[in-house]
């Protein structure tokens, strides 16, 4: 006996097909976020190490043009130069948030155990910028500065890419 009433109830097959439509559409979405994801760190990072090259571009006209000498690794403790984020932090707020590249999330965390994620090119410490043997031969839209510590940017499992600031003051990314 059927009262010729329709239920509005979901039968069960209706509902695994809306369960199963959502999860393909699910599955196709993912990848795109992660992507998204990846390169609004990498933004984020760019910003950040825009804002450590205005900290040393003011460090610059408090000392004569002569870039910091700063520790490579200060975790290795090789020699008594102060850290990066030391030698800068008179020049910024929120110090924590400057030097850490919110990619920085692999096995080392760079930002604890060297204080930054961020490092100096090494043969321009001590040095003027305008004098060093790479802005006299490249320019300074192609001399680095600084640099990511390693390549932080691109999909788990591939080579990467590092966020560099240059000399004339722009960040660029090199993979």
């Amino acid at each position: 006996m059927t009262t010729g009433r329709k239920s509005s109830w979901f039968t069960l097959v209706e509902l695994l097909v809306v369960i199963g439509v959502i999860v393909i559409l699910g599955a196709l979405l993912l990848p795109g976020v992660s992507k998204a994801r990846r390169r609004a760190r990498s933004i984020a990072c760019a910003s950040q190490i825009r804002q450590v090259g205005m900290a040393l571009q003011m460090y610059l006209g408090d000392y004569g043009d002569v870039m910091p000498l700063v520790a490579a690794m200060p975790s290795l403790g090789l020699n008594s130069n102060p850290r990066l984020v030391d030698v800068l932090s008179p020049y910024v707020e929120g110090v924590n948030d400057v030097f850490h590249c919110p990619a920085d999330v692999g096995t080392p965390v760079y930002f604890e155990t060297e204080g930054s994620s961020y490092q100096l090119h090494g043969t321009l410490a001590g040095r003027q910028l305008d004098d060093s043997f790479l802005t006299r031969r490249f320019g300074a839209s192609a001399t680095p500065v600084a640099y990511d510590y390693v390549p932080f940017h691109g999909e788990a499992g591939t080579a990467g890419a590092s966020n560099y600031l240059f000399a004339d003051g722009h960040v660029g990314i090199i993979e």
